[in-house]
């Protein structure tokens, strides 16, 4: 069938854009990054739902119309959970690590928090990470290009859209960028089983948390780049140790606990 289309972002790189879909991650990703949003299918079906609806108006506030589209051209393009929403979007712009450290202001640097994630493989601990991430506060996230997972579609929808408002920084080698952060001012801190319990250890700002991967955590290298080791005390019932993306919801909360949580004095 025939799409009514509205309206195509003109002059947008298209060569390496993918679809995302789900009705947070579209909002968030129209929100914040509407630029990259290159299409906007609907399903014609559900246009009219109010949660549809407001897309559709965001589309439309960014200068972007919907398509309207049958619900199996989504399922084409976006498997699984759309709800009745997709975007194109266009391959996001690769920041640099050292760019932003330099353009941090000295006075407004103290309490910065970034995480960093060492070979963290599954886009959907990415994504549950990103929304910690985001919720607690942080001021960037940092990942190796290499045997990591990337920011996916599927780490978009993980994170309910939240991973399009935190800037995402790859970089080639994580050691050398935890040393630049502490060039910049920053302490490094790991996520270890070996740690400090964190509810007890001295925990410096601005700070950089790294959360190592599912399955081996930290590697040495990494793991000799911190200045120190935090563990999260277990129960004697517990399982060996946290998935990722648990460890770094819990150790931000913690962090952020220890001054205030985002917005409480702002």
């Amino acid at each position: 069938m025939k799409r009514k289309t509205y309206h195509l972002r003109a002059n947008a790189p298209r060569s390496l854009a993918t679809w995302i879909g789900g009705l947070h991650a579209v909002q968030e990703t129209l929100s914040s990054k509407p630029g990259s949003v290159l299409e906007l299918w609907v399903d014609r079906d559900a246009a009219a739902d109010g949660r549809l609806a407001a897309v559709v108006r965001a589309g439309r506030e960014a200068g972007l119309g919907p398509s309207l589209v049958d619900r199996r051209e989504l399922d084409r393009v976006c498997p699984g959970r759309h709800q009745g929403v997709a975007a194109k979007v266009a391959p996001a712009r690769k920041l640099d690590l050292a760019d932003f450290l330099a353009g941090l202001p000295e006075g407004g640097k103290g309490g910065a928090v970034l995480l960093a994630l060492d070979q963290v493989q599954d886009p959907h601990n990415l994504g549950a990470v990103a929304r910690s991430a985001v919720n607690l506060g942080a001021a960037g996230i940092i990942i190796p290009d290499r045997r990591a997972s990337p920011v996916t579609p599927a780490a978009v929808s993980a994170s309910a859209g939240a991973i399009q408002k935190i800037p995402v920084f790859s970089v080639v080698n994580l050691s050398q960028a935890l040393k630049l952060c502490r060039e910049a001012g920053f302490w490094v801190y790991g996520a270890d089983a070996s740690g400090e319990p964190a509810w007890k250890a001295a925990i410096n700002l601005p700070l950089v948390l790294v959360i190592g991967s599912e399955g081996s955590g930290m590697r040495d290298l990494v793991r000799s780049s911190c200045d120190g080791l935090l563990s999260i005390p277990q129960s004697g019932a517990g399982v060996e140790s946290l998935n990722a993306s648990c460890a770094a919801s819990v150790l931000l909360y913690e962090i952020a606990r220890r001054g205030a949580l985002p917005g409480e004095n702002g």
